[in-house]
């Protein structure tokens, strides 16, 4: 796992002296737990990606398509997984959320319109006013 990844998963120790269990991290992309890989690359927003990904992503680069049958679909993964991994998908969602917010907010300090974000995000104007104030 990545130092920025593994300073994301630590949580501060409980006041009793004790440690407060660390969170697990999954891969946005395959739902691997950061256990399950060798290294877990922490990005923008709360999403990670796990090496394995990373040599999929290599491999749609040079040409080379993987072979889809060699993933697991979400309807074939273990409910327990899919349980676990729903609060590290509410946390992406929640995370680029935010990112929008701030993009938002750039665009407004540089007077962009209203019109022109949500003609941009495919919403109306009032829309997007209500949306980000």
């Amino acid at each position: 796992m990545s130092e920025a990844a593994r300073e994301k998963a630590e949580e501060a120790p409980a006041a009793a002296g004790g440690s407060l269990p660390t969170k697990i991290l999954y891969c946005s992309f395959c739902i691997k737990s950061q256990h399950e890989v060798k290294t877990l690359v922490s990005g923008p927003a709360g999403i990670f990606i796990c090496d394995e990904c990373v040599d999929l992503c290599n491999e749609v680069i040079a040409g080379r398509p993987p072979d889809p049958s060699k993933f697991p679909s979400a309807k074939e993964l273990p409910t327990e997984r899919l349980l676990e991994h729903l609060r590290s998908i509410e946390d992406t969602v929640q995370g680029k959320g935010n990112q929008l917010q701030r993009v938002v907010e750039i665009l407004r300090s540089r007077e962009v319109s209203w019109a022109q974000i949500g003609a941009a995000l495919g919403i109306s104007r009032q829309s997007a006013w209500e949306r980000f104030t």
